[in-house]
């Protein structure tokens, strides 16, 4: 895709002379993209030499100063002086720092929907837009924590003007659910894109205004506490179906669905100016079922350390994603082999002793793996951004 784009924004100059920021953003936009294809060994992190790093920064790129970290994943880990360096070596900062401006371009939202896995990759991808200035100001945000916890179930941040917002909304649009208890439930409210999508009418996004206080509160679409935002067609939203094995099969049935309705209506001239969707693989576990790559643990797994490598093409999660969705929609992260990570997780903290402790093999120390997965979302905004200005140009 990289051979075209100069030659698009050529004939894009060559239709409107006008607007010189959007050539000269373009042109910066389909720089970086060129130097991803060109150098790809250096935009995909070394899995195999980790710790020998030449010349690494090991500075966070983020901590818990930025208000949309959580403390618990920060630093925390069997290994997080490697989590760190493998964040750092990924250029995640510099590949999010030129999405952002190209979202500039659109003053878009991005919208992320899914369980934990997904709110890792909000929270690291929020950070890095904290480091980089790219914030408000440090109050710009909501976030609805459960009491006691520094988790939240849903959130959103407003960007400086004119570079749009980010949600984290693990329920937009009734499309997806993951049976946490009612006293931790994301907003559960009216809009229900399948049926807004067969009604042929505009997606609405339900959330919390940004005055509301940081605790996680029952919907009610009467309560001045909460907002519906209208998403269009210079928006994103990027689904994962999660984990949780009593829900993830209607998870993939209902997005399944929105996708079939969507590609329906548009092919019968109905599009309605929906916001583009993307998919995100599903989070990589290192539990001790080799069987099926580390996908499932057991009860005897509280006791074990994370296996440090499992081979992901038998994780029948990440499978299902590349069957069903790989040729659907965009997806990201589908060209990454996070099997060999099994020390970036959580784990038993730094506890070194195996007995001691419940063992998370799910959820990753942070700077880390969410990092690179936040990385290659940006990257599909980039690439989205290209192909939507071109597409644009020649209706």
């Amino acid at each position: 895709h990289i051979s075209n784009i100069f030659t698009h924004l050529v004939t894009m100059a060559k239709l409107s002379q006008r607007n010189i920021k959007l050539i000269v953003s373009l042109l910066l936009v389909a720089c970086v993209l060129f130097l991803f294809d060109i150098d790809s060994a250096l935009s995909e992190p070394n899995t195999s030499n980790r710790r020998n790093l030449e010349g690494t920064d090991n500075s966070r790129p983020y901590d818990t100063s930025c208000p949309l970290s959580m403390e618990k994943y920060i630093g925390v880990g069997p290994d997080a002086q490697g989590s760190l360096e493998y964040s750092n070596e990924s250029g995640a900062q510099s590949v999010i720092t030129h999405a952002l401006e190209s979202n500039q371009l659109t003053d878009g939202k991005i919208v992320i929907v899914g369980d934990s896995h997904m709110r890792q990759i909000f929270s690291s991808f929020a950070c890095f837009a904290h480091t980089a200035g790219y914030w408000k100001d440090d109050n710009a945000y909501t976030s609805a924590i459960f009491p006691g916890w520094d988790i939240y179930y849903d959130a959103r941040l407003k960007l400086k003007e004119g570079f749009g917002e980010m949600f984290y909304a693990p329920t937009a649009g009734k499309i997806q659910a993951y049976g946490w208890p009612e006293v931790k439930s994301p907003i559960n409210g009216n809009e229900d894109w399948l049926k807004s999508c067969r009604d042929r009418k505009p997606f609405y996004l339900e959330t919390y205004a940004y005055d509301a206080p940081n605790v996680l509160e029952t919907y009610s679409e009467d309560d001045a506490k909460f907002e519906k935002v209208l998403l269009g067609k210079e928006d994103m939203v990027f689904f994962n179906a999660g984990g949780h094995l009593g829900q993830r099969d209607g998870n993939v049935q209902h997005l399944t669905e929105l996708l079939d309705c969507m590609d329906t209506a548009r092919a019968e001239g109905d599009d309605t100016d929906w916001p583009k969707l993307a998919y995100v693989i599903s989070n990589q576990l290192h539990f001790h079922n080799l069987e099926e790559g580390g996908a499932y643990g057991g009860t005897d797994d509280r006791n074990k350390f994370c296996l440090e490598e499992v081979d992901g093409g038998n994780n029948p999660f990440l499978n299902e994603d590349k069957d069903v969705f790989g040729e659907k929609l965009t997806t990201v992260g589908f060209d990454l082999d996070l099997g060999k990570m099994g020390n970036f997780h959580i784990g038993k903290g730094s506890k070194t002793d195996e007995t001691v402790g419940f063992t998370d093999c799910a959820h990753w120390t942070m700077p880390g793996v969410p990092d690179i997965l936040a990385s290659k979302m940006a990257e599909s905004m980039l690439i989205t951004t290209i192909k939507g200005f071109d597409s644009g140009n020649r209706k």
